[in-house]
């Protein structure tokens, strides 16, 4: 089957290209699940709801991760500034 297609990319340059963009599609999806589930285990860490974080994870993926570990840090600055 994998020979088929690559002999019809061969023959139509536009199969080439939808060929490729659904690989591409593949490994974003596969990437946006890894980091889903990487939110979601940081949130549950964290004490946070980790199907929420999950779900903005597997949406918005390194940002959710960037602002879930930010977010735990301003955080604690505050209590430390409040408490000291």
């Amino acid at each position: 089957m994998l020979h088929t297609m690559v002999l019809a990319a061969q023959d139509n340059v536009e199969a080439a290209g939808l060929i490729l963009r659904g690989i591409k599609g593949i490994f974003v999806a596969i990437g946006s699940i890894i980091a889903a589930i990487i939110c979601g285990v940081v949130a549950a860490m964290k004490g946070r709801n980790p199907l929420g974080w999950g779900i903005l994870g597997l949406f918005f993926s390194i940002i959710t991760l960037i602002v879930i570990n930010r977010y735990s840090e301003q955080e604690i600055l505050t209590a430390a500034t409040i408490a000291g």
